[in-house]
């Protein structure tokens, strides 16, 4: 019997709006590195809805790093 993967399936993996020195980046979970930097929060949530497409919950850090908000995907209700 095969073991589940502890990684985050591909359709399923989690947005994460992140804040760095050099601006507010979008990261998808699991990844080491940022897909984009933006130098305001709100361009970086609009993003990372881009980059969800719909498939995928966004989470919205404050700079301290703890959760804004998360909006649940349209397939995980």
């Amino acid at each position: 019997m095969a073991k589940r993967s502890a990684s985050v399936s591909a359709k399923s993996q989690r947005v994460h709006v992140i804040s760095r020195k050099d601006g507010w980046a979008v990261q998808k979970e699991g990844n080491t590195k940022a897909s984009k930097v933006f130098d305001r929060k709100e361009a970086a949530v609009e993003g990372a809805r881009k980059l969800s497409k719909g498939h995928s919950d966004v989470i919205v850090h404050k700079k301290d790093g703890s959760i804004q908000r998360w909006e649940r995907s349209e397939s995980n209700p």
